[in-house]
C-alpha cells in the first residue's frame, strides 16, 4: 500500500498524471485502502475522517453549488444505507 501511495503521489508531483486519470486511480487507491483494512478500522475511518472530508469538499463552492452537492450527496447516501438496512433483513 505504501509504495502503491508513494507511486501515486511522485506521479501527480511531477505532473504526469492528467486530470481523467484521477477518478479511475482514486477508485483504485479506495479499493485497494479498504480492502487492506479492518472491519472495526473502516468504521473509524468514516467516523474520523469523514467530517474533515466533508469540509475540505465544500470549501470555496459558492452557495447555490453547495446546497445542490448536498442535496445530491444525501439522497445517494440515503440510498445506499437503505440498501444496506435491507440487505440485512
Amino acid at each position: 500500500m505504501k509504495e502503491f501511495m508513494k507511486e501515486m503521489m511522485e506521479k501527480m508531483m511531477s505532473g504526469m498524471m492528467k486530470p481523467e486519470d484521477m477518478p479511475p486511480m482514486m477508485d483504485k487507491m479506495m479499493d485497494k485502502m479498504f480492502s487492506e483494512m479492518s472491519a472495526e478500522d473502516r468504521m473509524q475511518f468514516v467516523s474520523n475522517m469523514m467530517p474533515k472530508c466533508m469540509g475540505m469538499i465544500f470549501a470555496e463552492i459558492d452557495s447555490d453549488a453547495k446546497t445542490k452537492l448536498a442535496k445530491e450527496m444525501m439522497e445517494k447516501m440515503i440510498a445506499t444505507l437503505e440498501n444496506i438496512i435491507n440487505e440485512g433483513k
